[in-house]
């Protein structure tokens, strides 16, 4: 995956640009732009980080049981 494609994939597994901010290293504003394509080259320690950070995210999606909710019967 390209940056800007890992970037996506956190936010659309819920983390804030904050959050990724925390797990990466990389700063706030540095995510943004990465996110928005605004940045050609990313450091070779930014990527690996965003790498790290998706692939924790995986995980963490992967052990943690999906929500339960009851099927409704009269709709």
């Amino acid at each position: 995956m390209k940056p800007r494609e890992l970037v996506l994939a956190l936010r659309a597994m819920g983390l804030t640009q904050k959050q990724i901010q925390e797990r990466t290293g990389i700063p706030q504003p540095t995510v943004s732009k990465i996110g928005l394509g605004r940045v050609n080259d990313v450091m070779s320690r930014h990527y690996l980080a965003l790498l790290h950070a998706h692939e924790q995210a995986v995980k963490e999606a992967t052990i943690r049981p999906a929500p339960f909710a009851w099927p409704r019967l009269h709709e």
